[in-house]
């Protein structure tokens, strides 16, 4: 009689955490779907795609029409919490820039904190190159700095469209950014660089408000309250032109657009949703997601963008496993307090709806999550404080796995998001 050895096939995975990686293992039997983007390879030359994105613009005359006679020019950079190849891009903008007769002294470098810290000088150096920063003026945006903000009025929905008056100040403002799926804005880039990028606090927070309407969710720029709102202030405080790129999960260019701040980004929404909205048949009882590493897990803050796009393919009362090191802790004074006060997830979401404050705005979002499914969390954090999040910590994925399937059994299905920041599920049912 012959004996037959049943092997469980046991999958290997190594994630992005922080500046390396965690590995962990799981039964292959219990992983029903990988979300993960769909590759599109990087551009052959993106320096050339560039040069033809601002020489080809959609919506607006040339760059170099643009400038001509021009005195001064501001450029809106991401700051080191966004993944914009930004040291790749502004080289050849600045190029183009030249040769079209500005001077490098008329260039301004601004950095679209919003309501982020500063750059550091070293951050700033890897943001845009070496040769760049000691060459060209550096401002960094600082939100509070009432005495550095123009007004332009409100918009249709009551935001008063405060902006850097450094930045509005120049003759041209031109605003480099990727595109990427963002929670509530349904996309970065476009607009964003401007409100709330270079936005007063009041300003941002006032836009912010909005994502508590319908239709301000990932993905989707008809009919969202916060894009439309964020479009509407930067057309009164002006933005005179973008260049965006959209990136496959390597960060490589994979295709650039440049011209009118509304009608380049929308161009660059479909590659993008190509490669990162993802249509997922059934919802998982464990989701295992990583936010993609740094700058996306440097905070609590930035990593829940992560932890939303997962929501999106849990089940209710499910379990989604976050992996993120969170190396600077929370992130954010306001986030962190709200967190630290709360006794319980409605207590948030209450607190929010009754008076709007950004850093409550994430911590609303973990606790809207919370609501829905438990998270467990690996990270760097102190455990108290992944506890005050809504969350259990976990000293690493095996451990919140071998806890999911104690409580929900050894056939739980498990959906893996190895790059959930940028991932979004759309399920199909």
């Amino acid at each position: 009689m012959h004996k037959f050895l049943l092997v469980e096939l046991v999958m290997k995975l190594k994630w992005p955490y922080g500046r390396s990686t965690v590995e962990f293992e799981i039964r292959d039997s219990n992983v029903t779907f990988t979300l993960q983007p769909k590759q599109l390879r990087q551009l052959r030359d993106p320096d050339q795609a560039i040069v033809k994105a601002v020489t080809n613009p959609i919506g607006s005359g040339p760059l170099e029409d643009l400038v001509r006679d021009k005195r001064s020019v501001a450029i809106i950079v991401s700051d080191v919490t966004r993944p914009c190849p930004t040291y790749r891009i502004l080289p050849t903008v600045v190029r183009e820039l030249r040769r079209s007769g500005v001077e490098k002294s008329d260039i301004t470098i601004h950095f679209a904190t919003g309501t982020h810290r500063g750059n550091t000088l070293d951050e700033k150096r890897r943001l845009i190159g070496q040769d760049l920063a000691d060459n060209l003026r550096l401002i960094d945006h600082d939100c509070r700095d009432e005495g550095n903000l123009i007004s332009f009025g409100k918009t249709k929905r009551g935001t008063n469209v405060l902006v850097n008056k450094n930045l509005v100040e120049s003759d041209v403002r031109i605003g480099l950014a990727n595109i990427d799926i963002h929670y509530f804005a349904g996309y970065s880039g476009g607009a964003k660089s401007l409100v709330p990028g270079m936005a007063g606090y009041d300003t941002i927070r006032q836009n912010h408000c909005l994502m508590l309407l319908p239709g301000a969710q990932a993905g989707r720029v008809k009919d969202n309250p916060v894009r439309e709102d964020m479009e509407e202030a930067v057309k009164m405080a002006g933005l005179d032109f973008v260049v965006n790129v959209v990136l496959n999960d390597s960060k490589e260019i994979v295709h650039v657009v440049a011209g009118d701040f509304v009608k380049a980004h929308r161009a660059g929404i479909p590659p993008n949703d190509h490669m990162y909205k993802v249509t997922v048949p059934e919802r998982g009882d464990v989701v295992i997601a990583t936010a993609g590493g740094y700058p996306k897990d440097m905070n609590l803050y930035q990593a829940q963008k992560a932890l939303d796009n997962a929501a999106c393919a849990v089940k209710d009362g499910g379990t989604i496993i976050l992996l993120a090191e969170c190396k600077e802790g929370p992130g954010d004074a306001t986030f962190e307090d709200w967190l630290m006060k709360a006794q319980s997830p409605d207590e948030v979401i209450q607190r929010l709806r009754e008076g709007f404050m950004l850093g409550g705005h994430k911590a609303f979002a973990i606790a809207r999550t919370a609501k829905r499914a438990k998270i467990a969390l690996v990270s760097s954090l102190r455990p108290e404080i992944a506890e005050k999040a809504f969350m259990t910590p976990a000293r690493s994925v095996n451990e919140a796995l071998d806890r999911c399937f104690s409580e929900q059994g050894d056939d739980a299905t498990v959906i893996l998001m190895p790059y959930a920041g940028s991932t979004l599920p759309c399920p199909s049912a």
